[in-house]
């Protein structure tokens, strides 16, 4: 089953079972027909895919492959290397609050585009502040490094003891 015809099967379950539903709730005759036609339609579509590209489809085999397909999850991941050592990994930045008050301000600064110009402004403003605090925090961290808060640095180790807590000889 390919993923286009199982896309349409999930819309079609759907739409029977609330046509279903909507009309042991409503007894509404129309808006059933309407739900009952997302069912059929889209069902008819999904099956008639599955009919003419029955032939080209050799991963379906299987039943617990076609579940998984209809079931929309995705394969499982292959094996990954046994060390990351050789590979090229990015570094993920430190986490900050200045993406969410950049975001913040662009929220106000189009809710301002209906209720006024004064929260355009204040928007813009929040937003262009939160840009350069994110830019300069980004910078900072590839000039100087990961720097830890002073709660979050490790403790020193006591006198007459390594890192591992035993006594030195």
């Amino acid at each position: 089953m390919s993923d286009d015809a199982a896309l349409l099967l999930r819309v079609s379950v759907f739409g029977l079972v609330a046509g279903t539903v909507y009309w042991f709730l409503s007894y509404e005759p129309l808006g059933t027909v309407a739900l009952l036609l997302l069912g059929v339609g889209p069902g008819f579509a999904g099956l008639f895919i599955m009919w003419h590209r029955r032939g080209e489809d050799r991963r379906t085999g299987s039943l617990p492959e076609t579940l998984r397909v209809f079931a929309g999850l995705p394969k499982e991941d292959p094996p990954g290397p046994r060390s990351l050592e050789s590979q090229d990994v990015a570094v993920l930045p430190l986490p900050s609050i200045w993406p969410f008050a950049a975001s913040l301000g662009l929220a106000v600064a189009l809710s301002g585009f209906i209720f006024g110009l004064w929260l355009v402004i204040l928007g813009l403003g929040v937003a262009l502040y939160s840009g350069w605090g994110w830019i300069a925090a980004v910078m900072r961290e590839n000039r100087y490094g990961r720097v830890q808060p002073v709660d979050q640095v490790a403790e020193e180790p006591a006198a007459g003891r390594d890192e591992t807590g035993a006594r030195r000889r």
